[in-house]
């Protein structure tokens, strides 16, 4: 098979612990990485300081998102869902989501 190919529109499961889990986005396309790479913040540090709490916040609720299609909970996997989630449970799904992110970033080679 050749290096061309298009975006998978699969998802897969990430668990938080040994029952709750999150599904997100497998791929995502080219036009997809520019969209979330145009919405994220853009005066964080090295040391990822000098970002605000209300830009943090913005684009981990952006993640949420476009890259979370599902979820163990009995109720849609929804922006203002993900807002009702206490504070322990929305730290476990920033956490994976933004793993995820990373996961999807070109590498150093890719990016050349």
């Amino acid at each position: 098979m050749g290096i061309l190919k298009t975006a998978s529109t699969g998802s897969k499961r990430i668990m938080l612990d040994d029952s709750d889990y999150i599904e997100v986005r497998a791929e995502i396309s080219k036009r997809e990485f520019n969209t979330l790479a145009s919405r994220m913040p853009t005066n964080v540090g090295e040391d990822g300081k000098n970002l605000s709490l209300a830009e943090a916040t913005d684009f981990q609720k952006f993640l949420f998102g476009e890259l979370v299609v599902g979820w163990s909970l009995d109720i849609p996997a929804t922006i203002e869902a993900y807002e009702g989630l206490n504070a322990a449970s929305a730290q476990a799904v920033d956490e994976k989501v933004a793993e995820h992110f990373e996961s999807l970033l070109p590498t150093s080679a890719e990016g050349k």
